[in-house]
């Protein structure tokens, strides 16, 4: 094989390597928010399954921000209220909003075990290449046999 065939080859495999590692790069970004989606909405869940069980008048610990708290009585556990996006929120019965969440989080689950599976595809394509970039590399230097 020609010298300048492998230099085009290595050119486009470091063009490809740069697109595979900005795809890895968006994909790990993107499985960040969904843990840190998958971990409200572990949090509201587990509120939820727990407040079923309260009732009326029972104290509890409001978090207000920065690892502060404020003492509090629950009120009517009738309704609650719910984020569905956009800075929408809806009123919901309790078991309403406990399937919501739930099934939100299912969802958000899948997801990310979705772009889990994609980025593992691409760091398996990325370490393909690099290691066909490492060996035209060496045969241009001459420093193993040809293909």
């Amino acid at each position: 094989m020609a010298a300048p065939n492998r230099e085009e080859q290595i050119r486009r495999l470091v063009y490809e390597l740069q697109l595979m590692q900005g795809t890895a790069e968006t994909l790990q970004q993107r499985l960040q928010v969904l843990q840190t989606a998958i971990t409200d909405l572990r949090v509201a869940d587990n509120s939820l399954r727990a407040l079923s069980d309260a009732e009326e008048g029972t104290p509890v610990l409001v978090p207000t921000g920065g690892g502060t708290f404020i003492n509090a009585s629950l009120g009517n556990l009738e309704t609650v209220i719910v984020g569905i996006g956009a800075n929408v929120s809806v009123e919901m019965s309790l078991d309403e909003a406990r399937e919501d969440v739930s099934g939100r989080l299912k969802e958000v689950e899948k997801a990310s075990q979705s772009v889990q599976q994609q980025l593992g595809q691409i760091l398996s394509q990325i370490e393909v290449h690099q290691e066909r970039f490492n060996k035209l590399g060496a045969e241009l230097r001459g420093e193993a046999p040809g293909v």
